[in-house]
């Protein structure tokens, strides 16, 4: 259910981008171009591209939503690397050096020296 919903959240994502991307600006930041109708002038008739805007976005925020309380309730505290590092854990373990057992070294004068053997 979690992988439907991510790759569904991914979708929407890119979709939402390419509809932001697709629309005209206004010229200005925050809606302050030369035209009358700027930033508290009034309300423009939204277009299909805007109404869309808004559905993919509250589409976004809701399949977030869900994904966080599908995460919260499955009661793992695991990321993704994590699960990964179990089938290859053991093959990890192999390749890592061991380190020296310090306890074979002779302590004298706060200095380490190697044993004699």
């Amino acid at each position: 259910m979690s992988n439907v919903l991510l790759i569904s959240h991914l979708i929407v994502t890119v979709f939402l981008i390419l509809v932001v991307l697709f629309q005209r600006s206004e010229g200005g930041g925050l809606g302050m171009g030369s035209d009358n109708q700027g930033f508290g002038t009034g309300t423009k008739q939204a277009n299909p591209l805007s109404k869309l805007t808004w559905f993919l976005t509250a589409l976004f925020f809701l399949i977030a939503i869900l994904l966080t309380i599908l995460s919260i309730n499955s009661g793992s505290n695991k990321s993704v690397f994590e699960e990964s590092e179990g089938v290859e854990g053991s093959k990890k373990k192999e390749l890592t050096p061991e380190l020296p057992d310090l306890n074979k070294f002779k302590n004298t004068d706060g200095v380490l020296t190697p044993p004699t053997e």
